[in-house]
Formats: structure tokens, C-alpha cells, sequence
């Protein structure tokens, strides 16, 4: 709504933090597209919801959605965790924790490599030689190849925990972990891996913030874990939806997440996965499906993703209704967490309800657990020693999707700022840059000063008395020309000027150590006002050549304003320019020179 978004225009020019990822619409909008396939099995028959796009909403509706979008990204990472080993005991301890201490998850391990046998065996060749004799006629033969083989027995251990303050104090709490072993088979007396035993290098992430948005309701034992994230729209940092210090602390901690995923699966691929790789024909349980298990991890995961900036238009008369959701408006159907009511407060929104909250993230577990019981069907199980069981895989799957949840969770605040900034330009009509608040400012500038005040252009003729002018000196802006990949002068800026007549007293500066030339003539001073954007500035272009037509770097239309000195010498005629600050007693210290 046009009403609603003109006021903010200045607003949302404001500078943005860096996110995980570059936001990307039509990547972001396929992936939403195949969750509202699943979505619509979830919620009843008539209900149909969509982009927040495509739904009439007022600015206060992105908010909510917001907040929405954020709920739903912690409830789908506190679903990762449950995954991880985080039952519901464990993270009201944790919840506990996070009150006082910082609270971190750390995964560390370490491996053996032992020497078991060596072992001999012969190779028949292929291929045949016949001998032919008049004698004794045809024989065969065959070639038989003596090969040495070396067995080594690998033993990996690792383990998950949980820890408040510094690692090894007193709070600590193991989810999970595990050893197995394998075996070997090389060619060579060397050892495949280090021998002895190996500590791998640990890796660890901060859930503090996290921790402490889960509350208890109440503070009743027992009860269900909820979340009510929420944004301060009185808060001095809120800009918009998007930029305000609740979102950007849920992004921080999300992108802390999602670096600490990555290295976990680099770390079972490294450690684990590569290792039953090489191992399979070793092992007794070896076979196509036991490596298709383990390149399943490495492929795009097909789970449900609760995270989604979604819109449903409903009737006046359905409104109340619909408050609810179709989901449970309480505990959410066994999740590990659910979401209060306090986070859509209006029935008259278009903001999906808590219910629809608790029904995403059940259909999120739900999926979860299917994935979980095929794997259970597909490997070994987990106590006969083996070095890959339903625990490595389930672990690596359950990173990938915090990743992906987290990932989602930026997108999405990404989407509602796209949408915020689409709005602002059709209400608008075009992109307002500072090329074009400048020219705004210089039209209302001579309206608002008095004549004598007003701005002018920086453009003046460099001559002496009674002579016609030597040459002009200017100050021009550069804009950028984005469809030719050039720069281009704008026109002299505007400034303020005071003009000191003669006659005034001499200045002098100096040619070298014993020689000074004085001076006089007509003296300026300016004052210019520049108008930006607060985008973070880009590097000025490089400084053009004295036959400037188009510098080879463009500048950007959104940072500090890029500014050109212009000195121009009519034909046949030639003047000085000295650029430099001034110095004490009537002295100019010059830095540069030019003829």
C-alpha cells in the first residue's frame, strides 16, 4: 500500500549486513513452490495459501510475517537438534544453562590404525599360451601372479556434546556418539592412515541465542517447550521487517549454524564416509546399497522445510474462524517445541495461524522419521561395530537439513525485504538514486535561499582583469551509465559561495627552499552539501586520463558521491592550478601543481 510505504522511503535505503547467501528470487520461489505441493496435503482442502506478494496486506502485516518466518526457522533448527540427540529433558537443561553460561555444541573424535596381517595369494592370468609340439602335440599354460597383501583395522570414535562455559567443567552433556572399526586392504607395507591414534580437530558452535528464546510456559515442569520470538518495533536499530537488531541477531545466529553444518559434514566425509568407501569390499554387509547410502548424503534433500513467507487471503466471515489454523494450537502434535500465540496476535491478518506453525513442523518430524526408519532398513545395525551405521548417516542428514533450514530462514527475511523494496518502487515509479536527490536538492535549494544565498554551480573562468577568460575550472559529479558499463558526468555541483573582492591581502607559496611567488586576485570559499544514500561506499573509479572520454571503472549510484575536478585551457592560452590547504600567516601549501 502506496500510503504506507511512501514515509519509509528514506528508510529503506539504509545500509544492510552481509547474509549467508546472496538472495535468490527464482531459486527461492521454486524451492517454496515444491514445500506448498506438501503444505497443501498438511491444511485442509479450502485453504490456499501463497506468496506474500500476491496477498493486499498493510506494512504492519510484514512485521508479523517476520516474526512468522523467524518463529518458524527456530522451531525447524530445534527439530534439528532433537535429531542431534536434544530430547526434551535435555534442552530444559540446556535452556537451563543458557540463562547464566554461554552454552556451545562441540563434535570431536579420533581414529586408530593398526596393522592386523599380511597375506599371499596367487593370481591366475587371463590370458593363455599355447604350445604346439610334434611330438606331444597342443598344452596350455597359464601365468600365475604371487600378490602380497597388508590388512590394517581402522577404528574411528567420535562423540556430540553439549557444554556451558569452557570444555571439561562440570556442565556437560553427551546426545550422542559412537565407535566402530573396519578393515583395510592395501598393496603396499605402508600404513593408509597415521599410525597410532589421531585427535581430529573439533568443531564447534554457540547456540546461546538460540537456547534462550525457548521458554517454559508458565514456568510449569513438564510443560511443552514453546517460542515467541518478537520485534521491537520502538527499538532505535528498527529500520524495517527485514533490518532491526531481533531479525539480525536470529540471522547471526543462524549463520553460525550453518558454518558449524558445513564442517560437520566435511568432517563424517572425510573421517567416516570415505573411509567405508574405501572399506565396503572388505566388510561383510558390502553392496550397491550400502554405498548408494552413503552418496544419498551427499545430494539435495528432499525434507520438508518449514520455513516459508506465505499469505492467505480469507474472507471477513472466515476470519474467526480460521484464528486457530489447522493445526494444534497448543503443543504442536509431539514436536520438541511449538510456537505461543503471542506471535499472530490479529485474527484480521493475513498471516498464517499457530496452528498452521505446529502442522508445518509435525509434517517436519514426520518426514524426518521416515527418513530415519529407512535408514534403519538399509544398514547394520548400530551396535555391531561396523564403521557406518544408521547413527553416522542420520547425524550427516540432520546437519544437511539445519543447514537448509537456516539457509531458508534467511532467504525468507530476504524475500520480505525484496518484496518491501518491489512495493517502494511501483509506488514510487522508478529507482531513486542520489544522481537524483541531488537534482531534487538543487531545484528546491533556489526556492528556499535568498538569491544572493542561493546555490550555484561550480563553474568559473580563470582570467585576468580586463582580459578574456584563460580556461574554466569545475567540480562535476560522475554518475554511472549502466547500460554502457562507463561513467559520465552529471553536471557542476552545487555550493554555496562566499566571493572576497580585492583588493586582499598577498598569499605566497613557496617554490622551493628559498624562493616564494605572492599573489592576489578575487578568493571563494564554498560550502557543498552532499546528498547519498547510506549504502556502503564503493571505491572511486580510477582517475581518467587528460583526454578523458569514458574511465574505464564505473562508479556505483548508491555510495558516497564520486567527484571530477575539471580544468580546462581555452586554445592557445595556459594557466596554473594548485591543489593544496591553507597555511599559517597568508601561506598556501600546495601537494599538487599543474600546468
Amino acid at each position: 500500500q502506496a500510503e504506507d510505504l511512501l514515509p519509509r522511503l528514506a528508510v529503506v535505503s539504509r545500509p544492510r549486513t552481509t547474509t549467508m547467501i546472496q538472495f535468490d528470487e527464482h531459486g527461492f520461489r521454486r524451492r517454496v513452490e515444491e514445500a506448498l505441493v506438501t503444505l497443501q496435503k498438511v491444511l485442509h482442502s479450502t485453504r490456499r495459501p501463497t506468496f506474500a506478494l500476491d496477498v493486499p496486506h498493510s506494512y504492519e502485516d510484514k512485521y508479523l510475517l517476520a516474526e512468522f518466518v523467524t518463529n518458524c526457522g527456530l522451531a525447524a533448527q530445534c527439530t534439528c537438534l532433537e535429531a542431534l540427540g536434544v530430547g526434551t529433558q535435555q534442552l530444559s537443561t540446556l535452556v537451563e544453562w543458557s540463562a547464566s553460561e554461554t552454552v556451545t555444541l562441540r563434535l570431536a573424535g579420533r581414529q586408530r590404525c593398526t596393522f592386523l596381517r599380511e597375506e599371499e595369494r596367487e593370481v591366475e592370468s587371463t590370458s593363455k599360451v599355447v604350445k604346439e609340439s610334434t611330438i606331444f602335440g597342443k598344452s596350455e599354460q597359464k601365468v600365475v601372479t604371487r600378490v602380497n597383501e597388508w590388512f590394517w583395522k581402522i577404528d574411528v570414535e567420535w562423540e556430540l556434546v553439549a557444554y556451558a562455559g569452557t570444555m571439561g567443567g562440570p556442565r556437560q552433556l553427551r546426545l550422542q556418539g559412537r565407535s566402530g572399526s573396519a578393515q583395510l586392504k592395501t598393496t603396499t607395507s605402508a600404513t593408509p592412515e597415521p599410525a597410532g591414534q589421531v585427535e581430529f580437530i573439533p568443531t564447534e558452535v554457540p547456540i546461546t541465542w538460540l537456547l534462550q528464546q525457548v521458554k517454559l510456559p508458565g514456568g510449569l515442569v513438564g510443560a511443552a517447550h514453546v517460542l515467541s520470538f518478537k520485534i521491537d518495533r520502538d527499538a532505535e536499530g528498527c529500520r524495517t521487517p527485514r533490518r532491526n537488531p531481533q531479525v539480525e541477531a536470529a540471522l547471526h545466529a543462524a549463520r553460525e549454524l550453518c558454518a558449524w553444518s558445513k564442517r560437520v559434514c566435511q568432517f563424517m566425509n572425510q573421517r567416516i564416509f570415505s573411509k567405508a568407501e574405501r572399506c565396503a569390499k572388505v566388510q561383510a554387509h558390502t553392496g550397491r546399497g550400502f554405498l548408494a547410502l552413503i552418496a544419498s548424503t551427499h545430494q539435495p534433500s528432499e525434507l520438508f522445510v518449514p520455513v516459508l513467507p506465505l499469505f492467505e487471503a480469507r474472507p471477513a466471515e472466515e476470519e474467526a474462524d480460521a484464528a486457530g489454523g489447522d493445526g494444534d494450537g497448543g503443543d504442536g502434535d509431539g514436536t520438541l517445541v511449538s510456537v505461543t500465540a503471542a506471535a499472530a496476535e490479529a485474527a484480521s491478518t493475513p498471516v498464517l495461524r499457530i496452528g498452521d506453525i505446529n502442522a508445518m513442523l509435525a509434517e517436519q518430524r514426520r518426514a524426518l522419521e521416515a527418513k530415519w526408519a529407512t535408514l534403519a532398513d538399509a544398514c547394520p545395525p548400530a551396535d555391531d561395530g561396523s564403521l557406518l551405521s544408521p547413527v553416522e548417516l542420520k547425524l550427516s542428514i540432520a546437519v544437511k537439513h539445519l543447514d537448509d533450514c537456516c539457509s531458508q530462514l534467511s532467504q525468507g527475511v530476504d524475500y520480505i525485504e525484496a518484496m518491501l523494496k518491489k512495493q517502494l518502487l511501483d509506488a514510487v515509479g522508478r529507482l531513486v538514486t542520489p544522481a537524483d536527490f541531488q537534482r531534487y536538492m538543487d531545484f528546491h535549494g533556489q526556492r528556499l535561499f535568498k538569491p544572493e544565498y542561493a546555490p550555484k554551480p561550480f563553474c568559473f573562468a580563470v582570467r585576468r582583469p580586463d582580459h578574456y577568460p584563460e580556461g574554466t575550472l569545475t567540480i562535476e559529479h560522475l554518475s554511472p551509465d549502466r547500460s554502457r558499463g562507463a561513467i559520465h558526468t552529471s553536471g557542476a555541483i552545487h555550493t554555496i559561495c562566499r566571493r572576497v573582492a580585492e583588493p586582499v591581502a598577498p598569499m605566497s607559496f613557496a617554490l622551493d627552499a628559498a624562493t616564494r611567488v605572492s599573489f592576489t586576485g578575487e578568493r571563494f570559499v564554498h560550502a557543498y552539501l552532499a546528498h547519498q544514500f547510506g549504502d556502503p561506499p564503493s571505491p572511486p573509479p580510477s582517475p581518467p586520463p587528460p583526454n578523458w572520454r569514458s574511465p574505464p571503472a564505473p562508479c556505483t549510484s548508491s555510495g558516497a558521491s564520486v567527484l571530477m575536478l575539471g580544468a580546462r585551457a581555452r586554445q592557445f592560452s595556459s594557466f596554473m592550478l594548485l591543489l593544496g590547504r591553507m597555511g599559517p600567516a597568508g601561506t598556501f601549501e600546495q601537494k599538487h601543481a599543474l600546468i
